[in-house]
């Protein structure tokens, strides 16, 4: 099992000063919200599983997209107890058709969030009635949500709308309810809990309108709120590329390498992150390389 670790206290990340590219203003140091200690934990992030895809040249004998995904689950299992994940987030890209009849195989929690492949409308709806708990059901069905765990407030947003579009934006048409920006708005000013933040499509820190990433206007609106709210860490996927961190104003960015396919043939794998009282680090766990069997 090949990993990479990657850790930063959480002292020494809030003392940089650096502003988001895109022009955010950060919040003076002394007006940073403290961020209790709580009960150390780990979770997985998964993402871009591409269930319904068949398996792809170069991942030898890893199987089509759902395959690929099991096997995270089972790589999981063989963690040493000490690095058990208490749930995985999934940032889009599902395709829930194909997931549906391996859900009973996936013991652990699950928190996920649509992607572009979940698109349509008839997509959207079988990810909801997979997912209940976090989704809601009859008129109280959403597709942003919010939960607690061990002290940390985790946020699913949609920023993937109708169509299969590739850029971001978190008004659609396809997003129930409407509303999400002001959602968002609160749910990140609510001061009691560190937070994490989980999406599909990244933003784009260099201010221009590029497909693959959230809409100039989306990108520029959520990194003045990221900036002036300082989330701990985020997480998106969507890009097919090895993960790769920056920061938005002093929380942590990633975006995650698929656990399905990567452009240039790179490995593909999910992350587990260890949540302590005063940081969160994470390492890169490997579950399949091109020209590789098995």
């Amino acid at each position: 099992m090949k990993t990479q670790k990657n850790r930063l206290s959480r002292r020494t990340f809030l003392g940089i000063t650096t502003g988001a590219a895109l022009g955010a203003k950060l919040l003076p140091a002394e007006t940073v919200r403290s961020r209790p200690a709580g009960e150390s934990f780990n979770f997985a992030v998964i993402a871009d599983p591409h269930c319904a895809e068949g398996p792809k040249a170069g991942y030898a004998g890893c199987g089509g997209g759902v395959d690929k995904l099991l096997r995270c689950f089972e790589m999981m299992k063989d963690l040493p107890a000490e690095e058990q994940p208490d749930f995985a987030l999934i940032a889009g890209d599902i395709h829930p058709a194909a997931l549906a009849p391996h859900l009973h195989k996936i013991t652990l929690p699950v928190h996920v969030v649509a992607g572009n492949h979940e698109g349509s409308a008839e997509s959207r709806g079988q990810l909801r009635a997979m997912f209940p708990e976090d989704f809601g059901a009859g008129d109280a069905v959403r597709d942003y949500y919010s939960f607690s765990h061990k002290g940390v407030r985790f946020i699913g947003v949609c920023d993937a709308g109708a169509g299969g579009d590739h850029i971001g934006h978190f008004s659609s048409e396809l997003i129930e309810p409407h509303g999400q920006c002001e959602w968002l708005e609160k749910e990140l000013e609510l001061p009691e809990e560190r937070k994490v933040l989980f999406a599909h499509i990244p933003p784009l820190m260099d201010g221009k309108e590029r497909n693959m990433y959230m809409g100039r206007n989306d990108a520029r609106w959520f990194a003045d709120l990221v900036a002036g709210t300082a989330p701990e860490m985020l997480f998106f996927g969507h890009l097919h590329q090895p993960t790769e961190e920056y920061r938005i104003g002093t929380a942590r960015a990633l975006n995650v390498r698929s656990c399905c396919w990567n452009f240039g043939d790179a490995p593909i794998g999910f992350l587990l992150v260890r949540v302590e009282p005063d940081d969160m680090s994470y390492r890169e766990i490997f579950t399949g390389e091109c020209g590789e069997g098995h």
